[in-house]
């Protein structure tokens, strides 16, 4: 044999042996069962529930202050802006004759997935589910307040919050949502998680301006993530420190009561933004 039949035959018997090595990798893909992936839904994780990259959600001891807050109102009105199985278990915290729940979220997964949960859980587990879009990425907050500073239509609201003129407001949400007393107010949403992602600008200042705006009592409104810089100059520059009254991790809880300055969020002048 020649070495050009020689090499002609090696080659044809590694193609061969190639051909063979494929078909069995073929048949043995196609004989094992598929394993579908499992979001945070299936596996009961903690994701913000936000469309983008999420954060990390609540650990076990901003929870557990969560709850206590939401278990110390129940049953009460409950608005979360920001949607995950951890989150959407605060439905099942405020239970009781006149209780109504309500969940904000920008992505359309996580409410299709928080709504089958709700519906596998009967009647008594029942809750409201919301979509939006946050038009203000978290990159424009320093503009975005500088200019909330300057309207006087940003000013503390005298009325409903959806009449208002201020960009920060969040006047797409349902009239549902908007004219509705709230005892309790939860910001844990949109991502925020970069200067892209949606930001939280319009989730605190609308908790703020509906707990302004609302009659009676006092109204707890939750903040997560406050050791990032614009969740923590929002919420001081509109829940205001005096309000505060409890901290735990990256969870803070403000108690906004009746009365303060009549065209201010704060009674103390607002913080310099360098």
């Amino acid at each position: 044999m020649s070495p050009k039949q020689l090499l002609t035959t090696i080659l044809i018997v590694f193609s061969t042996l190639s051909f063979i090595k494929l078909m069995l990798l073929t048949h043995s893909a196609s004989s094992s069962p598929a394993r579908p992936g499992r979001s945070a839904w299936d596996a009961g994780g903690s994701g913000n529930g936000t469309a983008g990259a999420a954060t990390d959600g609540l650990n076990a001891k901003e929870f557990a202050l969560l709850r206590s807050v939401v278990a110390a109102r129940a049953p009460c009105g409950l608005l979360v802006f920001g949607l995950s199985p951890q989150l959407l278990a605060l439905a099942a915290v405020n239970d009781g004759q006149g209780a109504a729940t309500a969940f904000v979220t920008d992505s359309a997964e996580d409410a299709a997935s928080a709504r089958r949960v709700l519906a596998g859980r009967g009647p008594g587990g029942s809750a409201a589910v919301h979509r939006t879009t946050y038009q203000d990425p978290a990159g424009e907050a320093w503009a975005l307040l500088r200019r909330a500073r300057a309207s006087p239509v940003c000013g503390r609201p005298t009325g409903t919050v959806r009449k208002s003129g201020c960009r920060l407001a969040l006047t797409s949400l349902p009239r549902e949502v908007l004219d509705a007393r709230w005892d309790v107010v939860v910001v844990d949403g949109p991502s925020g998680a970069g200067p892209g992602e949606p930001g939280r600008m319009g989730a605190i200042y609308t908790a703020a301006a509906l707990a302004r705006a609302a009659g009676g009592g006092a109204v707890d409104v939750a903040v997560h993530n406050m050791n990032r810089t614009v969740e923590r100059w929002y919420a001081r520059e509109y829940l205001c420190e005096d309000n505060l009254v409890a901290a735990k991790g990256r969870l803070w809880h403000f108690r906004v009561a009746a009365g303060g300055p009549p065209d201010a969020f704060c009674s103390t002048a607002p913080v310099q933004i360098l």
